[in-house]
């Protein structure tokens, strides 16, 4: 059955059994036009708030697609808790690749982070194009593996404001290649939380003031093992492993 989301509504209303929903712009030329489909057809939305509509096909009009609910469900692909990736900012299109890979393995939030020795580096003329590309890649993502939500690309941080927030977190780490002895296993076992945060540095690895900033907040470092990851294989490891240690 396809999944389309619809866009946030600032009044943020659920939907209810009978009431009608409108789809329009590009996912109404989609349905009608590329997936030619008909009136009394199955399609399921899902909103911001991790909740499926269960809906078929009432009707097309003006460019637009107008579907009747016939059931509510809460996303069941949805944890309940709230994993944040914090990744330096890398070079050419490794960042499209993490961020796409990440909404896959479940991430709810990315935020891009100017580490020191990140290679690419962006103004704020250019982050705004980036940012709208980026969180355009994380909805496309979402539809093609069936999110309840769209995760949210964040704007640039420092490495200041990165600390921070990830300091704000349940359980916070950074993979860092010299630690031997606190393993990602080490920083859950056991533990109850609600959020999440961790930090990939980048292709030059990380400096030894941004280190001093983490351990200030109480950021662990933590290691993935005797291999050495690229920065865009680091995050998705990391996520892989968190799958497999709170989901399955």
């Amino acid at each position: 059955m396809p999944k389309f989301f619809l866009p946030f509504r600032a009044d943020c209303t659920d939907y209810s059994v009978g009431d009608i929903i409108e789809i329009s712009g590009a996912d109404a030329l989609h349905i009608s036009k590329t997936l030619r489909m008909k009136v009394g057809e199955k399609i399921t939305v899902t909103d911001s708030k991790a909740l499926d509509y269960f809906t078929v096909i009432d009707s097309f009009s003006d460019g637009s697609v107008w579907l009747k609910v016939e059931s509510v469900e809460k996303s069941s692909v949805e944890s309940d808790k709230k994993i944040s990736l914090f990744q330096a900012l890398i070079k050419n299109d490794k960042m499209d690749t993490v961020i796409q890979k990440a909404v896959e393995l479940g991430v709810t939030d990315i935020y891009p982070v100017a580490a020191l020795r990140s290679v690419m580096k962006l103004d704020k003329s250019n982050e705004a194009k980036k940012l709208e590309r980026w969180n355009k890649i994380a909805l496309e993502a979402s539809k093609q593996c069936g999110r309840g939500v769209v995760p949210k690309v964040h704007s640039v941080k420092d490495m200041k404001e990165c600390a921070t927030l990830l300091g704000e977190c349940d359980i916070k780490f950074y993979c860092y290649e010299l630690e031997e002895k606190t393993s990602l296993k080490d920083a859950i076992k056991n533990k109850d939380f609600n959020s999440l945060g961790f930090y990939i540095g980048p292709e030059g690895g990380i400096s030894d003031s941004e280190k001093e900033l983490f351990d200030n907040e109480g950021v662990l470092s933590v290691t993935l093992g005797k291999l050495i990851l690229r920065t865009e294989t680091a995050g998705m490891a990391v996520l892989s492993m968190l799958l497999y240690e709170t989901r399955l």
